[in-house]
């Protein structure tokens, strides 16, 4: 049996897509999925499973909210070990608490082309700073990212796969529950 972590994209987010986290779960649980639990209600939920391929799971996950709830839903999954990598592999230097309030993984469906790495570039170095590492784009912004020119990046279409964003601290107690048995 292995942890997992559904991330959503775009559930309960200015009034769009709304799911209650009652009825996610009790979605999960008519999956089979075990000990589910969620954070949050933008959309993070952790379960385990016997299953073994992450894109099989995010495309039952996703086709079940559709039939349950009435819409599509993009599901990035991750196992409780990618995501403490993620956490491990941060490419910022950050040491002060308030510096990490400005720093989010995006996750990814897939990991992008070269050519699309290579679109990125201008994007690494200024006063806001993003960087890939396999399917995570950590972005860490210099004051906050509704004010960052960032902001309006669609690094989804520049990247040419589906993303979620998460940040620092959702990520860091998302990881804390999994870890919970």
């Amino acid at each position: 049996m292995s942890t997992y972590i559904a991330l959503l994209r775009g559930i309960n987010v200015g009034g769009n897509k709304i799911i209650k986290m009652q009825e996610l779960k009790a979605m999960f649980t008519s999956l089979q999925y075990e000990n589910v639990r969620t954070y949050i209600q933008s959309g993070n939920v952790v379960f385990e499973s016997e299953a073994t391929s992450a894109p099989q799971l995010a495309l039952t996950i996703s086709q079940n909210i559709q039939q349950t709830f009435g819409f599509e839903v993009a599901v990035i999954i991750r196992s409780l070990e990618e995501l403490e990598a993620v956490i491990t592999g941060n490419p910022f230097p950050l040491t002060e608490p308030e510096a990490f309030k400005r720093l989010y993984v995006s996750f990814l469906a897939a990991e992008p082309a070269p050519e699309a790495l290579e679109k990125l570039r201008v994007y690494e170095d200024g006063p806001d700073k993003v960087r890939v590492i396999g399917k995570e784009l950590y972005s860490c912004y210099e004051v906050s990212v509704s004010e960052s020119p960032l902001f309006k990046v669609q690094f989804d279409k520049l990247l040419g796969t589906t993303l979620t964003a998460r940040n620092w601290n959702t990520l860091n107690k998302v990881v804390a529950l999994a870890r919970k048995p």
